[in-house]
């Protein structure tokens, strides 16, 4: 069977044709990024960290004065996380930390957006970074100890845990006793 050039064009062109129409003309569904829906589980995790703030008795509490730029930053990561967008929450704070690289209070919010982004060990490690910028005591130390707690109970290391417990648990100062 000899085929002509025509015949070879118009069979190239059938083929082609056939083969987009058994194409899909629809993109494929546009997946959330992983920092969108984080693991219910890092949520809890965080609101953990945070309640030692609210629920800690401690005589000790350091407030630091600020630039309002890096409050309008930090107001800014507030409200990305609150819509849980954690990568724009993680750009406010590197933002904010370009201001004030040194404020402990922002590294440990750091670490806590870094657990709320899956990044256990980075949040780990900022958490140790606050610390050592930190007081040492009171409701920050207790926060960035109980971040080492959480990163250690996922990583499965008990020992380590508890030795992160006892030192979230001497971070708290008891008021003294007035009469």
């Amino acid at each position: 069977m000899n085929v002509t050039p025509n015949a070879r064009i118009v069979l190239a062109a059938s083929l082609l044709a056939v083969l987009a129409a058994c194409s899909s003309s629809t993109p494929p569904a546009r997946q959330e990024a992983p920092a969108a829906r984080p693991d219910p589980d890092r949520v809890a995790v965080v609101q953990r960290i945070r309640a030692l703030e609210v629920e800690e008795d401690s005589a000790l509490q350091v407030t630091p004065l600020r630039d309002p730029g890096v409050e309008g930053f930090l107001r800014d990561a507030q409200k990305a996380e609150a819509e849980r967008r954690y990568d724009d929450a993680f750009a406010a704070i590197t933002r904010a930390r370009k201001l004030a690289p040194d404020a402990p209070d922002i590294i440990q919010h750091e670490a806590e957006i870094e657990f709320l982004r899956g990044n256990t060990v980075q949040a780990e490690k900022l958490a140790y970074e606050s610390f050592k910028k930190g007081p040492q005591l009171g409701t920050l130390c207790a926060r960035n100890w109980q971040t080492a707690v959480e990163a250690r109970t996922i990583f499965g290391d008990d020992e380590y845990r508890r030795t992160a417990e006892g030192k979230r648990d001497a971070c708290k100062v008891k008021r003294p006793v007035r009469m």
